[in-house]
């Protein structure tokens, strides 16, 4: 076969199995940048309230509006992704990103801050539902589990490395470099994922029946899960923001520790993803769960100590490292080959509604410890929820 022969192949030729480190590297480096403008605003509101002449806590609304609109557009990927693949839809709203992003700073008001922060979110909002999609279908299957584990945590760590990034880059060189600095690695990046991802073309739509499929009683289980989840990493983290100890008001170094004191875990769940890909999804799900509620609790006893709240953190972010790759692999495995897709979009666009609601609900508490507390409660309804259908986690 001639060379022009194999460059004319249309992508339905490509190879079905994707380079494992090339690929879970490009995802996961696109991930922090994309899915960590989400959590960029949250060290932001004291400027973002300046620059928009309203309350720091009105600020709040541009996390929200981001994960709303991210919501939407996770949504709206699954469609998308059959009719031009998931390569160009990730690399496409990627760019458009980008050019948001570019326009972010220049807002004077918080109708136009919160309006670009959530087209900002709209086009950010395909790359988690279509990653995840992506490693499904092109990672050799034995492999799955570690990819998606690592991925995810990857992406998890954006909630802290979104504001370590922000705080830095704020007291180096100013708040409107946290957007403007973004931008030239959004572009990079695009052009890194079209290259190592693998082309594709049409995809299956799965019809009718793929869409009662991702939305059947097995299904719903897991997109509440993941609701209750979302919405506490970012209520929690909000609510140190806003009501944290009084040895990090000022913020600073102290406030940069706390925030930081979550990475080793994330770090240990990278590190740990091939031992824990052998476990069953359930065991990991319930065991993550009961972890995240105990860590609430914690943080509830200890939210007036900043070492205490830090070492809170360190263990509710270990056990949520480890829930979303449980609960992406049993949506991705319980769906089917149909409905996949439309099914991790739809996992996308719950997330990210917990995500938006998890800001607001932050807001509407008056301190810290009685929003841990409602936090590791919702976490314990949730976990017994999933020991009541523990069956619709199996992979």
């Amino acid at each position: 076969m001639s060379k022009s022969s194999v460059a004319e192949a249309p992508p339905s030729a490509a190879p079905r199995t994707a380079p494992f480190a090339a690929t879970v590297a490009t995802v996961s480096v696109m991930g922090v940048l994309v899915v960590g403008q989400m959590y960029v605003t949250i060290p932001l509101m004291p400027e973002l309230a300046d620059a928009w002449h309203v309350p720091a806590g009105s600020a709040a609304a541009s996390t929200t509006a981001f994960a709303f609109a991210h919501a939407v557009g996770s949504l709206l990927s699954g469609p998308l992704s059959t009719r031009f693949g998931r390569r160009t839809v990730m690399v496409a709203n990627v760019l458009a990103m980008a050019v948001v992003t570019v326009l972010l700073p220049l807002a004077a008001s918080l109708t136009a801050g919160v309006g670009l922060r959530a087209l900002q979110g709209l086009f950010a909002g395909s790359f988690i539902p279509m990653s995840y999609a992506y490693l499904q279908a092109r990672i050799a299957p034995h492999r799955v589990s570690t990819a998606l584990t690592i991925v995810s945590a990857c992406m998890g760590a954006t909630v802290v490395l979104g504001q370590v990034e922000a705080q830095l880059v704020t007291a180096w060189l100013g708040w409107v470099w946290v957007f403007w600095g973004t931008v030239p690695l959004l572009l990079v990046g695009a052009a890194l994922s079209w290259r190592v991802l693998l082309p594709e073309g049409r995809l299956s739509a799965g019809g009718p029946s793929g869409l009662r499929a991702a939305l059947g009683a097995r299904m719903v289980p897991l997109y509440l899960v993941i609701l209750v989840g979302a919405g506490s990493l970012t209520a929690v983290y909000t609510g140190v923001q806003l009501y944290g100890p009084a040895d990090v008001a000022g913020g600073g170094a102290p406030l940069l520790a706390l925030r930081a004191s979550a990475l080793p875990a994330l770090l240990g769940a990278v590190l740990l993803a091939p031992a824990l890909s052998r476990l069953p999804a359930s065991r990991r799900a319930v065991g993550a769960l009961v972890v995240t509620a105990g860590a609430m609790l914690a943080a509830a006893l200890g939210a007036d100590d900043a070492v205490a709240l830090g070492a809170a953190l360190f263990v509710f972010m270990a056990g949520f490292s480890t829930l979303g790759p449980a609960l992406i692999q049993s949506v991705g495995a319980r769906a089917g080959a149909a409905a996949q897709t439309t099914a991790i979009a739809l996992y996308g666009f719950t997330l990210n509604v917990g995500a938006g609601a998890g800001a607001q609900l932050a807001a509407s508490f008056d301190r810290l410890t009685p929003l841990a507390l409602f936090l590791a409660l919702a976490l314990t309804v949730a976990t017994g929820g999933v020991l009541r259908r523990r069956r619709a986690l199996v992979p």
